[in-house]
């Protein structure tokens, strides 16, 4: 179904960014401040959840949670599959 490569590139490679903005109006609040990704923890919903650009894992520096684009997705409802689909559009 899902190659571990596949799944391994959309946790490390498809940038959160992207990611946040397939949700259109679904999307947690997001803005660049100091030349960094942040948006809306799904934890404690602060604007504190930040991308680190050479992983592109999302740290909130608020309550210690770590986020990836699946990760957000299914916290935001989506089921495994759909979530991957968001993420990929593609398939």
């Amino acid at each position: 179904m899902f190659s571990s490569n596949m799944l391994r590139s959309i946790r490390n490679d498809l940038p959160m960014a992207f990611t946040v903005a397939q949700l259109a109006d679904k999307a947690p609040f997001s803005k660049f401040i100091e030349g960094f990704f942040r948006f809306e923890c799904p934890y404690c919903h602060e604007l504190r959840a930040t991308v680190n650009p050479r992983n592109n894992l999302a740290h909130c520096f608020l309550c210690h949670k770590n986020i990836n684009n699946i990760d957000l997705l299914i916290l935001l409802g989506y089921d495994f599959k759909d979530a991957v689909r968001v993420s990929f559009p593609p398939l």
